[in-house]
């Protein structure tokens, strides 16, 4: 079981997706010896992997008990199973047990354990399998936290950001129609780098484009007195990560450091045994001794706002991979650093 719950946390943490089902499927397949395994949403069956797979699969309804456990929040054991309900004469399904699969507000699914000839069914079976279902469970209330937590950082766009980029473009309009051009694509795609599905993991490579857009708007506005570097080795832009955890950093580094001096500003990117580190170093105003202990904690305050990008950008790194974002700071800048696995 413990094998079973490290293969498939990877996939659950993103939600019960279809690739999601399948890993589960397969694993409860082959490490737990079910006849048939079938994982469902609310609606559908998700995956189906055994005997039977012949005329079952992704894309039916799930069967009649599904509904009953999802109802009654329960574990149950159909002795008949589908029996009553498939019409194919030689089908090799008998009993099913249904484990409800559930979210904090309600059943997100449910997991179908089904007998053959060679392969029964007892109460012992389903008492185990719904000690997993809770586990379960809580991967998938994980990626929720995981979503609303990233939502809620695709809502925070400042409106300062907003109307000192529309001034920028509106600034170039006549006398550099092109560029205004560029900025306004620029823009466009920033936006929709906060509009990304929060369940969906993006490469560093994708990552790194919403950056240099956002970083093409404010290079605009400050000009000579902002100056990038974006260091990223090759195998380092594949690896995949949750969106919106490297473009916060940045937008940070420039919130809090520009001062008025030219800032300098550092993105590198590099695969370290098996982990990807990305660091974020400027030269800036550094942040405050009083405050640099407390900045990840969601709310506090540095100078006049908040640190609510690095705050939340902490969070869904513990929550996400148990780790959190290093930060140190010195009166002549500031250097954030995260690390995430390379999942396969």
């Amino acid at each position: 079981m413990l094998e079973l719950l490290e293969a498939t946390l990877p996939e659950l943490r993103r939600g019960l997706t279809e690739s999601a089902a399948r890993t589960l499927a397969y694993e409860l397949f082959e490490k737990l010896g079910f006849g048939a395994v079938a994982v469902t949403d609310t609606h559908e069956v998700l995956a189906f992997v055994g005997a039977g797979a012949d005329h079952h699969g992704a894309g039916d309804q799930p069967i009649r008990p599904v509904y009953e456990a999802l109802a009654q929040e329960r574990p149950l054991l159909a002795p008949l199973g589908i029996r009553t309900e498939c019409v194919h004469p030689a089908c090799p399904l008998g009993a099913a047990a249904v484990i409800p699969l559930q979210l904090t507000d309600g059943p997100a699914g449910a997991v179908v354990a089904y007998a053959t000839a060679g392969s029964p069914l007892d109460e012992t079976t389903v008492e185990t399998l719904d000690l997993l279902g809770t586990q379960l469970s809580a991967q998938l209330q994980l990626s929720e936290l995981h979503s609303a937590t990233t939502t809620a950082l695709q809502a925070q766009m400042e409106p300062h950001f907003v109307f000192n980029a529309l001034n920028t473009i509106a600034s170039f309009i006549r006398t550099e129609p092109e560029r205004a051009r560029k900025l306004v694509l620029a823009f466009a795609d920033h936006l929709r780098s906060r509009l990304a599905r929060p369940g969906e993991f993006i490469t560093l490579e994708e990552e790194l484009r919403h950056v240099r857009s956002y970083l093409e708007l404010e290079q605009a506005r400050f000009g000579a007195q902002l100056e990038v570097t974006i260091d990223a080795a090759p195998d380092a832009l594949a690896v995949r990560l949750p969106p919106l955890l490297v473009q916060p950093l940045v937008e940070n580094a420039i919130k809090h450091g520009k001062t008025d001096r030219t800032l300098h500003l550092l993105v590198r990117a590099r695969v370290r045994r098996g982990r990807l580190r990305v660091t974020v170093r400027d030269d800036g105003r550094g942040i405050a001794r009083e405050v640099i202990e407390r900045v990840l904690e969601p709310g506090v305050g540095v100078g006049d706002s908040t640190g609510l990008g690095l705050a939340n950008v902490n969070q869904r790194l513990i929550a996400h991979y148990g780790e959190s974002v290093r930060l140190r700071s010195f009166p002549f800048g500031t250097v954030v650093r995260l690390e995430v696995p390379i999942e396969a």
